[in-house]
């Protein structure tokens, strides 16, 4: 897996034509994202540095002597890879049960029973929004079901032969869109458990692209949405409380500041629906 071989940088992979900024479950998976991807890339400049001969500086107090630099600075990659792609595939995750709790997919939750798992929330959730056929929502399915085979070395998670047919009958434009990407070699790697930066990479632009179309369907949260994302996030309680100490003309504007301070994403809900303040492009 070589250090150049992906361009590892998910987070500009598609445009939202969304004028107000993403609701907070976006924001949270996006930061998640955007910091895991980062040091993954710090990481693998690293490892490039070794497989060139770079030396252990003395003042660095580890026990580091590698038979094969360049075999060692490989295996190293590839558990960065992994760790990476384990980190994404959690927030993705709870970016899908966070949204899940909006009124509009009370009917998705109402088929979950505890045997329902991520990869199948996942798809039920997308799939209100982009229909079952995207590919999109294969390649984010693919990004747990592989999170679950790392995680989990007897795992026989795997894609539902529906979607690993979206995925095949889409090849051109994922190789179009994702940098060459092929999916016979994306889904071999995935059947040997060997991700490579460009699968992972790719794997994680289009969960972004999937997240991006969900959030910009519940972007224009209804006083419902609103109510159950500040039940989720905690944050009733504090409104509760700044209301009854705070006196009526500035019982909105401390609201506001609380909420954007842990979570910015919906102050442009809450003032829409609760006054008007100016909006937060996020």
């Amino acid at each position: 897996m070589k250090a150049g071989s992906v361009g590892s940088n998910p987070n500009g992979a598609a445009s939202s034509s969304v004028t107000v900024g993403p609701v907070q479950p976006l924001k949270d998976f996006l930061s998640s994202v955007g910091e895991a991807v980062a040091n993954l890339n710090t990481a693998v400049v690293g490892l490039d540095a070794v497989e060139q001969g770079h030396e252990k500086p003395e003042k660095l107090n580890i026990s580091w002597k590698p038979h094969d630099r360049t075999a060692a600075a490989r295996k190293s990659r590839r558990f960065l890879v992994e760790a990476v792609l384990v980190r994404v595939a959690e927030a993705l995750s709870e970016f899908v049960l966070v949204s899940a709790r909006l009124p509009r997919f009370s009917s998705v939750r109402s088929g979950w029973d505890s045997k329902t798992s991520r990869a199948e929330k996942l798809a039920d959730v997308a799939a209100e929004v982009l229909g079952s056929e995207s590919y999109l929502i294969a390649g984010a399915a693919l990004l747990i079901h592989w999170r679950n085979r790392v995680v989990h070395p007897r795992s026989q998670a795997s894609l539902l032969p529906q979607q690993e047919k979206n995925l095949r009958a889409a090849s051109e434009e994922i190789e179009k869109n994702f940098a060459g990407l092929s999916v016979d070699r994306l889904l071999k790697d995935f059947e040997i458990g060997q991700p490579t930066l460009k699968d992972v990479s790719s794997l994680i632009a289009m969960s972004i692209r999937m997240a991006r179309k969900v959030d910009t369907a519940i972007n224009n949260l209804s006083n419902d949405d609103l109510d159950a994302l500040l039940e989720h996030y905690g944050l009733k309680a504090r409104i509760a409380e700044i209301e009854a100490q705070t006196t009526p003309t500035k019982r909105h504007a401390s609201i506001v500041r609380m909420l954007q301070s842990n979570a910015p994403g919906l102050v442009p809900a809450y003032g829409r629906l609760h006054g008007s303040i100016a909006r937060d492009g996020g």
